[in-house]
């Protein structure tokens, strides 16, 4: 599924429910979610995160589609405000 900016806007918040969030993020690299992007330009292609804080924003997938937990996608900056590392985190 290729990255959709409304239909994963439409997706904010949605913590446990199914989601199209998921089947986005493999293509987020090609939208320009990559180490070095300024917070800025993450949060202009991805919108306000679900969760935030000084060092990482955290958007919701969803329930997971291989069992019984949730996903979520963990965006961490370094201290000059540009992502050094992004990843699935499942809880």
């Amino acid at each position: 599924m290729s990255f959709d900016k409304a239909g994963w806007a439409a997706e904010r918040g949605n913590y446990d429910g199914e989601s199209r969030r998921g089947g986005m993020v493999a293509r987020l690299d090609d939208a320009g979610i990559v180490v070095g992007a300024p917070r800025e330009t993450v949060r202009a292609l991805l919108g306000e995160p679900d969760s935030t804080g000084p060092a990482a924003d955290i958007y919701f997938l969803g329930r997971s589609a291989t069992g019984p937990s949730f996903e979520s996608y963990r965006i961490e900056y370094d201290a000059a405000g540009k992502v050094s590392a992004a990843r699935v985190q499942r809880s």
